[in-house]
């Protein structure tokens, strides 16, 4: 197998944007590395044309990588694996986008986005701002983007171990903040608070000499379930962002890039006209000694399922809208 580390999508408000996004797509989707790992697990995507390939994938990990089954990360099944399984994941990973992928291609941008996540998650990505920031990265806006979920799980002792004050994701996000660039004093909050935590959002906002910064909350797009990925992107590009951000780096954990990257870019470049590149927190922000989150090759197949329906959601819109 001779693939190098493959192309994930971005937008950069260009022309081509929309036909080199789709070639990216098809080449990730296509790849030796990916077709190796379906072949693994029993399937086949030989001669599969580019408009069958993400569908085929899509029912494939559906069936043979979805681990959560709905939830929460930490408390996914802990599946087992051959060691030739185990193997072949770690030699891919990275030419998949899973690891690798923490430099970002340029020297500046109007805003730097965080997902929110598992209460490590608060602690790290801040972090590695931070670290990317000294090297010299220039950005106006530092946000951190989550949603109302209360700690589960074994995220209850570790935020009480990392030092976390308070019971759910906000609060992980603001200590991360504190922890990285305090300290920060009273925050400026704006709210909109409903008996249904799901519908309701906060932000918390800090002025500070470098950039700004925020902590924001954002509602779910179902009252049934918490915000996701692409509800926190909306709903800051539609209520939250200022006219003059244009240019987005989105800062995640290394596994989640290909997901939460083209999930950022269907909804960030597509849908609103930002510019929109994604990368992964450097091995050095993410150490937490004892307390690291290891990611084992279940963890890459999860998210590598995750990537295949962002990839297929996004490629879908993108032929959708081109004519």
């Amino acid at each position: 197998m001779t693939d190098g580390p493959l192309e994930l999508p971005s937008w950069r408000r260009a022309p081509d944007d929309r036909a080199r996004a789709l070639a990216v797509i098809d080449s990730w989707a296509g790849s030796a590395a990916l077709a190796e790992l379906v072949a693994a697990f029993g399937g086949s995507t030989a001669a599969l044309p580019d408009d069958r390939l993400l569908d085929y994938l899509e029912a494939f990990s559906a069936e043979h990588w979805d681990f959560r089954a709905g939830r929460e990360r930490n408390l996914a099944e802990q599946v087992t694996l051959t060691p030739e399984q185990d193997a072949l994941i770690r030699a891919r990973a990275s030419a998949l986008g899973l690891a690798g992928r923490e430099r970002p291609s340029g020297r500046r941008y109007d805003t730097v986005l965080m997902t929110g996540g598992m209460v490590r998650a608060g602690i790290v990505k801040p972090r590695f701002v931070a670290e990317l920031l000294d090297r010299g990265l220039e950005v106006g806006h530092v946000v951190f983007l989550g949603g109302f979920r209360a700690f589960a799980g074994d995220e209850i002792e570790l935020a009480t171990a990392l030092g976390v004050r308070g019971s759910d994701e906000v609060a992980a996000m603001v200590g991360g903040m504190e922890l990285a660039f305090g300290p920060l004093g009273e925050p400026e909050v704006q709210e909109r608070m409903t008996d249904n935590p799901h519908l309701s959002w906060r932000e918390y906002s800090w002025s500070t000499p470098g950039a700004r910064l925020s902590v924001i909350a954002a509602p779910s797009a179902d009252p049934s379930r918490r915000a996701n990925s692409v509800d926190t992107y909306r709903f800051w590009a539609r209520e939250r962002r200022a006219a003059s951000e244009l240019s987005v780096l989105l800062v995640t954990t290394p596994v989640y890039v290909p997901y939460q990257g083209a999930a950022a870019v269907e909804i960030l470049g597509v849908e609103h006209g930002l510019g929109v590149e994604a990368v992964g927190v450097s091995a050095s922000a993410s150490d937490l000694g004892e307390y690291s989150q290891p990611f084992l090759p279940r963890h890459h197949l999860q998210e590598l399922r995750a990537a295949v329906w962002a990839m297929r959601s996004l490629r879908g819109r993108l032929i959708a809208e081109r004519g």
